[in-house]
């Protein structure tokens, strides 16, 4: 969840209409908001809760959406034509270090305090959420009449250049900037491993920025009363890089201004082409059919209602017999299911709209047998003095794979991620236990933590490539921790629900050679169980000998 701030008068310019506290609450459905309150400067509290849509992270974006809501929707010619100017990456070393970069240029702005509040907080929304930090996206702004195109992006060592950076008076040396300036101690790390840093340079040689760290004073102080604006953005990903340029174009020209197109030349290659034109359309098109509507809503709907409901959501729909074509606005990229379109029509619909019924069966629920085993394991690991602990599903790649030592292995992964800790599922619950225990050095030694949690299994047999299973995942900490300890409490465990397994010799990339087993049931593989490798404790920073075990309750079950 995202929350912004908002000038009440500045929003209600870009709306076009008069809106109140009273009345706020009802328009913020629209976007999944919620409205929170006045603070002390009289500036609105609005709480956005779709992760999904950075376009909605500013005063613009949503006004944007209210707009189109209110049958005033606004098209953007600016996303087709040719490019006025250009910008030249000049060193293909760029493309290990960050290797895309793009921009645009708006003209005939009225920038007043409220204005430049709300850019610089879209900018940040963008940068620090979004572009996970700055390693994904970071954005630039400059006054446009200090910058001399075409725009060159080459790769400098920190001692080779100095500028004066946002924030001091006198020029400093890239390398003192990455030590010294605050924005260089919080971003140096995007660099860690690299003997060179990205440069802007305009064509009189002067430095815009070292991106993604901090602009130059001298061409990237945005104050009130300018005017034309030179807008660039830097990353690790073009497509969330495009993204962001689009949305602060559609800002700047909801606020009056006229957007150019800039052509970035690249001596690589990118997923986009060798030369990207910005601002751009994103190729995200999704098709589905009236049934799917029907079946997910359980109403009757017409080709021709979805068309109008969606077209004044700021979508393009076409209509082809039972199928209908359906295109976000080059603002938005979070279409991946025909779920995401049917929930699109039903919010511009109203849910007020729908007429609720009552269920037509009367039935009784209880308890499946997986949470009822769930809950007998649990009492019993609590028994043997473990600690539950519970954990998110949602985790970081680098916490699976290369924290657990276990390589480039599939996983599931989020499609469109907006948080680098957040960006895949994890089909194991020991690197959950394993965080958990990487900040508990100063509680007192044995550790014992258990926890029962889903885990996402990667197969693409399945429907939706991927399933899930029920795992429980403990685990033991401290100085005398021997591998005979934590199997007599899994062997324990099984004893209490009448099951006998066996250990299979096995090896595993996680656990020390020699002292890791495969838990075995009827001949069915039900876990595994292990010391902890010296190499895995390294990376996250773990002093005493950690034991682990895990266990399928989903196989469990069914033996």
């Amino acid at each position: 969840m995202q929350t912004i701030f908002i000038d009440p008068k500045d929003f209600q310019d870009l709306l076009g209409s008069a809106v109140s506290e009273k009345t706020l609450p009802a328009y913020l459905d629209l976007v999944k908001g919620e409205f929170k309150g006045t603070d002390p400067d009289g500036q609105w509290r609005v709480e956005l809760n779709d992760t999904n849509r950075p376009d909605l992270w500013s005063a613009e974006g949503i006004a944007r959406q209210l707009r189109a809501a209110q049958g005033k929707r606004r098209d953007y010619p600016f996303f087709s034509g040719a490019a006025k100017h250009e910008i030249r990456v000049m060193d293909t070393e760029l493309k290990s270090i960050r290797p895309f970069v793009a921009a645009f240029i708006v003209r005939g702005l009225d920038i007043n305090e409220a204005a430049l509040v709300q850019m610089i907080q879209t900018q940040e929304k963008l940068a620090e959420v979004f572009g996970r930090k700055r390693k994904d996206v970071a954005i630039g702004i400059y006054a446009a009449k200090k910058v001399k195109l075409p725009v060159r992006y080459i790769a400098a060592k920190p001692n080779d250049f100095e500028y004066i950076p946002l924030g001091f008076d006198h020029p400093m040396r890239g390398s003192d900037i990455l030590e010294k300036h605050p924005k260089g101690v919080m971003y140096r790390e995007i660099f860690q491993g690299f003997s060179k840093v990205p440069l802007l340079r305009d064509d009189s040689n002067m430095i815009l920025s070292m991106p993604p760290i901090i602009n130059s004073r001298t061409l990237g102080e945005v104050q009130p009363g300018d005017s034309d604006l030179f807008v660039e953005g830097t990353g690790n990903n073009i497509n969330q890089l495009v993204l962001a340029l689009n949305i602060l174009a559609c800002d700047l020209a909801d606020r009056g201004g006229r957007i150019e197109r800039i052509k970035t030349v690249f001596p690589y290659d990118t997923p986009l082409g060798r030369e990207v034109v910005l601002p751009g359309k994103l190729d995200n098109a999704l098709s589905i059919s009236i049934g799917e509507f029907v079946r997910l809503l359980g109403i009757e709907v017409k080709a021709g209602e979805v068309d109008s409901v969606l077209e004044q959501y700021g979508c393009d729909v076409s209509v082809e017999k039972e199928t209908i074509v359906v295109t976000p606005p080059p603002t938005r990229n979070d279409y991946l299911h025909p779920v995401d379109v049917v929930e699109d029509f039903a919010i511009a619909r109203g849910y007020q709209t729908f007429q609720p019924c009552m269920p037509k069966e009367f039935t009784l629920g209880k308890q499946d047998q997986l949470s009822l085993l769930e809950n007998t394991i649990r009492d019993c690991m609590l028994g043997m003095g473990y600690e539950e602990m519970i954990s998110n599903i949602l985790v970081s790649k680098n916490m699976l794979r290369d924290k657990m030592n276990l390589g480039d292995e599939p996983m599931v992964e989020v499609a469109n991620v907006m948080n680098e800790s957040y960006a895949a599922l994890r089909d194991s619950i020991i690197p959950s236990l394993l965080e958990i225990e990487s900040h508990s050095a100063s509680a007192l030694y044995p550790h014992r933590i258990f926890e029962v949690g889903e885990a996402a299994v990667f197969d693409l047999n399945a429907p939706h490539g991927s399933y899930t299973q029920v795992h429980l995942s403990g685990l033991v900490a401290h100085n005398r921790a021997t591998l005979s300890e934590i199997h007599a409490d899994v062997e324990f465990l099984l004893q209490q629900m009448g099951l006998d397994i066996q250990l299979a010799e096995t090896s595993h990339p996680s656990f020390l050679p020699g002292r890791v087993a495969k838990l075995m049931l009827h001949g069915t593989c039900l876990g595994v169980l292990g010391e902890i490798h010296p190499i895995v404790l390294e990376k996250w920073d773990i002093l005493m000998p950690v034991l682990a075990f895990e266990l399928n309750l989903n196989t469990l079950l069914h033996e």
